[in-house]
């Protein structure tokens, strides 16, 4: 996972060949362009972009409108687009995608995520897999299943 600086007052990150752009708390012409500007620059080394509004508190309508008139006309396909977040609906046009995050998402550690943090997670799921495997081949019994 890379992270990239932003034309102003964005923030974003690139994972998996997809382009995830924060946009804070405040939506305002200069990030409505900023977006746009990352669009058009990035649009061949990313697969996707997401463009998270799930902070935004302060919505200037203006720029809201100027970002939707703008969109259809980037060189980027409205299905490679996606907003997180209710507000996306506001801002979406057609072939656009909206995520709805659940409020309160966790992580469920199962102990196989590359990067987790869950150290502790990861023992106790690597014993559990080695029990499972080990009913599978030998039975419940102990004794090993005739195939």
């Amino acid at each position: 996972m890379n992270r990239h600086a932003a034309p102003a007052p964005l923030t974003c990150r690139e994972s998996a060949h997809n382009l995830h752009i924060n946009v804070g708390r405040t939506l305002g012409m200069a990030q409505a362009e900023s977006i746009m500007q990352l669009l058009s620059s990035r649009k061949d080394s990313c697969k996707k972009f997401f463009i998270d509004v799930r902070q935004v508190t302060d919505l200037d309508h203006e720029a809201a409108g100027s970002l939707r008139a703008a969109l259809p006309h980037s060189p980027v396909g409205m299905q490679r687009i996606a907003f997180k977040g209710r507000l996306g609906f506001d801002l979406a046009v057609g072939g656009n995608k909206v995520l709805i995050m659940p409020e309160n998402a966790k992580h469920v550690c199962r102990g196989t995520c590359p990067d987790c943090k869950c150290g502790h997670k990861k023992a106790r799921a690597r014993a559990r897999n080695a029990t499972r495997e080990a009913v599978a081949v030998h039975g419940a019994g102990g004794e090993a299943l005739e195939q």
